[in-house]
């Protein structure tokens, strides 16, 4: 038992970092598999292939699909991890003293999960979650082999180059790093440095440029030595989130300029004192760079119980908001709110505003949450066409396919929702919610009735055409609803109603408002609608309007606002917000007023 302990010690840190990402991530890696597809079907694997490190790359989404079940996919994750540091161990000899060093691997490439932020949703690498592991598990077990070869004149050369040469077609840099690192341990290891460093430096140059010569020409050249590591690039290299992987070349490589036997120290005190030195400044390290933004934590969370119809799941989400939210959390709100009847009572009990996405490039609310929006809402079109456009984009997930398949089936498209479903069939997770969802195609009467489909058919009130939203989700929606005319359906003129209250157009509210009032009969206006025509009517000085039968409340607070509000005329918008906010924040005169120029994003 002593002997192993080492193994111990490995498995209860690995169990810590499982256990911080299941209960702080949770919501992260259902997203991950969401926009991950492996498919089971010799045709994937192929396309896989037509690109340096496909192999990994396939390998990589076959693992992140188990993410489905967070608990799976941090198993085997942890596996991954475990296998690597006892590969490291073996591959350079390492003693029990040192063994706690094996885990510095793992806090890297654990570092490279959690500080990504709203990278999750540019980067074109899929499967990313496993590819650096499974990667850098490959390139330490081709470093052993290469470890145990006789030194026997030129085959420890010519391991290196077939390392190279199978290697990087199938693990992309990971393939390139392997003959390096041998050319470098060369030197440690005994005769033929010169030449196996020579055939080391010459293969990684030399392999890339042939491949993409005459094998991989749909690779753009100024990658080719990159393939397989996720690219930060948008107008330019964001190269702080390279370090990690920086970092993980470094240990590597002192690992292989070490001796090549430790024997046990003398004070075996001193490398427990390094290796808890090393341990304080790796977890400090990746709990400095963990990515703790709260609103992109809310949206993930949101997001999930979206997909799952769970309105009052968000709406506890947004309740817990603590800073200025962005407009994906607002929007995800509002329709909670809308699909449980009480968006026109309770929409501006939770917090409002505009926040920039915290991004180092220019996140836009389409990348968040378009497709979902315009799902929801019934814009078809606009939903199909952005799912196509991004996954031209970014690559084919899962969560384009499902959107893309709910979508032609309520437009009664067959041979397009077969198309969908008949994919999402061949992928693990996914089929039988794509057996279920085809029993849906070609009757309307089932649709009408299932409890997420039926009530976008009710949302389905647009013209059948398709333009340009300029990339400006929720003004393009609102004003698609507000310009919606002669609809009977009490659900969704209701959102006609509301939508004027986002655009601020008085000649529409009064028309939505005479049909909110005529398909309600004997209902009493909830409060924000009430709000909104007392104060339009206000603004337009309509006659007779303290006839009208408002709440005693809405009136009482409409003359307090306007009371309060005179004091700040001269004062910053920002200045203004921030103070009467306590007094007025929940009521659509402080919307109105206050929050009509927030910025877009």
């Amino acid at each position: 038992m002593k002997r192993f302990s080492y193994i111990i010690v490995w498995i209860l840190a690995l169990a810590v970092i499982a256990g911080a990402l299941l209960i702080f991530e949770s919501h992260l890696l259902w997203k991950e598999q969401e926009m991950n597809l492996f498919l089971s079907s010799a045709l994937f694997f192929k396309e896989q292939l037509v690109v340096p490190g496909g192999m990994l790359t396939w390998i990589g989404t076959f693992f992140t699909q188990f993410f489905y079940h967070s608990w799976v996919g941090m198993l085997l994750l942890s596996c991954w991890w475990l296998l690597l540091m006892w590969l490291t161990k073996r591959t350079f000899r390492i003693p029990n003293w040192w063994t706690g060093i094996m885990i510095i691997p793992v806090g890297l490439l654990l570092l490279t999960i959690v500080d990504m932020g709203y990278w999750l949703y540019m980067l074109k690498l899929q499967g990313h979650f496993f590819v650096a592991t499974i990667g850098t598990t490959a390139l330490v077990a081709s470093l052993w082999l290469f470890r145990l070869l006789p030194a026997i004149s030129y085959l420890r050369a010519a391991y290196i180059f077939v390392v190279c040469a199978i290697g990087y077609p199938l693990m992309g840099i990971y393939g390139l790093a392997a003959p390096l690192l041998m050319g470098i341990w060369s030197w440690r290891l005994g005769k033929g440095a010169i030449v196996n460093s020579l055939v080391a430096v010459i293969s990684a140059i030399a392999v890339p440029l042939l491949c993409y010569r005459f094998v991989y020409y749909q690779t753009n050249l100024a990658n080719i030595y990159y393939a397989e590591l996720p690219l930060y690039y948008i107008t330019e290299e964001h190269h702080a989130y390279y370090i990690p992987f920086y970092l993980l070349a470094f240990f590597y490589v002192v690992m292989t300029l070490l001796p090549t036997s430790l024997k046990a120290p003398v004070k075996p005190l001193r490398p427990i004192l390094v290796q808890a030195v090393l341990g304080v400044a790796l977890v400090y390290g990746v709990f400095h760079f963990w990515y703790k933004d709260e609103n992109y934590h809310r949206e993930l969370a949101m997001q999930h119980s979206v997909w799952q119809q769970d309105w009052e799941g968000v709406l506890k989400e947004a309740a817990k908001q603590k800073d200025e939210p962005t407009r994906a959390i607002v929007m995800m709100k509002n329709l909670a709110l809308m699909r449980l009847g009480r968006q026109g009572s309770d929409m501006f009990l939770y917090k409002n505003g505009s926040k920039q996405y915290n991004a180092p490039f220019g996140m836009r609310l389409m990348l968040v949450v378009g497709p979902m929006m315009y799902y929801e809402y019934g814009l078809l079109n606009y939903c199909s066409r952005l799912c196509i456009e991004m996954g031209v984009e970014f690559g084919w997930r899962a969560e384009y396919l499902k959107m893309l398949a709910k979508c032609a089936i309520l437009r009664d498209e067959g041979p397009a929702a077969r198309k969908y479903l008949g994919l999402l069939k061949q992928t693990t997770f996914f089929d039988d919610w794509a057996r279920e969802t085809e029993s849906l195609l070609g009757h309307p009467e089932l649709i009408a009735k299932d409890s997420e489909m039926g009530i976008i058919v009710r949302m389905m009130h647009y013209d059948n055409n398709l333009s340009s939203d300029q990339g400006n989700i929720e003004r393009f929606l609102m004003n698609q609803l507000v310009m919606s005319t002669n609809i009977d359906d009490p659900l969704f003129q209701e959102q006609t109603l509301l939508a004027t209250l986002w655009t601020h157009d008085i000649g529409q509210f009064w028309r939505h408002f005479s049909d909110y009032i005529r398909l309600h009969p004997n209902v009493i206006p909830p409060r924000y609608l009430q709000e909104a025509a007392y104060l339009y009517g206000k603004l337009e000085n309509r006659p007779n309007l303290d006839r009208m039968p408002f709440d005693e409340g809405v009136k009482t607070t409409f003359d307090r606002f306007m009371e309060e509000s005179m004091k700040y005329n001269d004062t910053d918008l920002e200045y203004a917000r921030e103070h009467l906010y306590p007094f007025f924040g929940q009521t659509y005169y402080f919307d109105y007023y206050t929050m009509s120029q927030l910025p877009e994003y």
